[in-house]
């Protein structure tokens, strides 16, 4: 009897987790296909930074290159959320990811005739940056239409996921391809992703071509545009959590802009010390990923979000900026990363369940704007920072730099492992001053 009964459990389990399969089959088309296409467009990122850092050798170009992308994306994202409600979110999609791939050839065709500048890199920067401010959230809205709202942690621990994957894999197989093929051979494998995930999202994927979303009274695109910043002012809790992640994304920008900087500098341009910290990067995010997804959801997100990011800045940021050596910086990105998911998971689940998905175009547009405009004065004052103020210090004789030398060594680099130090005690204080906000706690009622 007892056997049957365990079998009869095992066919109930097995038919629970293919209706699960069968729930969620758009999804995962969508984010695998996706997954790879990104893989591709991060080798290509990942290898043009390294060109331009030795090409110029100045963090403040780097940031130049990540604002190009940033800034027309979070100026537009206001005015793509209305059309994102509107329009069909899966022909914007495809629209999106093909110009961003024609700007790929474009590269390519530079490259083949030895005419590539990094004043070209900007104008194409720009162009996707246009482009990430419609697909970004178009691509959100999608996920929330197709995925029932019992799996809304489940995905998003799938999409921390296959980030943190690509993370992972892309600095090691990225330096390998660019040591012995270069940049040409990374565009092509680019390209070849982008046609896989084309394919699959034009005759595979599913998505309903509704808007659920409709006034009698016909209103000019400025004043829908300005629905979403209206529902977010008029929710304070949502309001104060953008806010948050918008310090966040500020911490963020001025480690993410310094770190490869860093580490070049400080192993005499060795990018396999490089491939290495940064694959750690997202080996962490993996482990947090599948610790996200199968890990029994806390009663508390607020309370996740705010351990789990205070945690990352203290033990990530401050020890890059002590550790001396490999092994450190390895540990150091490999524990903070490991939280990250933790906050990305819990904030990507409150907006989608406290947000109505009629406006979720908007609100999500809105969000960008408001949340990653810091992210463009992050990557400005970390590169200004470590060229104009901590680096000159630590390559001068004076007492400062002396002090400054007893805790992070010295040569080139040491002045961007102080950033690292001041963002991390920075970061620590200002979460445990959110921590106490009554708005964004009301989140968890």
């Amino acid at each position: 009897m007892k056997i049957k009964n365990i079998h009869k459990l095992k066919r109930i389990k097995d038919l629970q987790q293919l209706e699960i399969l069968k729930e969620l089959k758009n999804f995962l088309i969508l984010w695998s296909s996706q997954s790879l296409s990104q893989f591709g467009s991060s080798m290509t990122s990942f290898s043009l930074i390294v060109w331009a850092f030795e090409k110029q050798d100045s963090v403040l170009s780097i940031s130049m290159l990540m604002i190009c992308s940033l800034l027309p994306s979070i100026l537009l994202s206001f005015l793509a959320g209305t059309f994102i409600d509107k329009w069909n979110k899966k022909l914007i999609m495809i629209i999106s990811d093909t110009i961003a791939a024609i700007c790929s050839v474009f590269v390519l065709i530079l490259l083949f005739n030895n005419r590539l500048e990094i004043s070209y890199l900007y104008i194409i920067n720009v162009i996707l940056g246009i482009m990430n401010a419609f697909q970004s959230p178009a691509s959100s809205v999608a996920v929330t239409m197709i995925v029932p709202k019992r799996h809304y942690i489940k995905i998003s621990g799938l999409q921390s996921l296959s980030s943190s994957m690509v993370t992972t894999f892309t600095p090691l197989v990225a330096t390998s391809i660019y040591a012995f093929g270069g940049t040409k051979v990374i565009l092509f494998i680019d390209l070849s992703t982008f046609f896989v995930a084309f394919i699959a999202l034009l005759f595979c994927v599913k998505i309903p071509d509704y808007v659920a979303y409709k006034k009698k009274q016909k209103l000019s695109t400025l004043a829908d545009c300005l629905d979403g910043v209206s529902y977010i002012f008029n929710n304070k809790s949502i309001l104060h959590l953008i806010i948050f992640m918008g310090f966040v994304n500020l911490i963020a920008s001025i480690y993410n802009c310094n770190l490869t900087p860093m580490i070049l500098a400080r192993t005499d341009n060795n990018k396999i010390i490089l491939g290495v910290i940064t694959s750690f990067v997202g080996i962490g995010g993996v482990i947090g990923s599948i610790l996200f997804t199968i890990k029994k959801t806390s009663k508390s997100k607020v309370n996740t979000i705010f351990n789990s990011i205070t945690f990352s800045f203290l033990i990530c940021n401050t020890l890059l900026g002590i550790g001396g050596n490999a092994y450190i910086w390895s540990f150091a990105v490999l524990a903070g990363h490991i939280a990250v998911p933790f906050l990305t998971g819990n904030v990507e689940v409150l907006m989608r369940t406290k947000v109505p998905i009629e406006i979720q175009g908007r609100v999500f547009s809105a969000r960008n704007t408001i949340q990653y405009a810091t992210i463009p004065i992050g990557y400005i004052l970390g590169g200004i920072l470590a060229d104009k103020c901590f680096e000159p210090i630590m390559a001068s004789n004076s007492y400062l730099k002396q002090i400054l030398s007893m805790i992070v060594g010295s040569g080139k680099g040491s002045g961007i492992s102080i950033i690292f130090i001041i963002i991390g005690i920075t970061g620590f204080a200002v979460c445990c001053m959110f921590r106490r906000n009554k708005y964004i706690k009301a989140l968890d009622d």
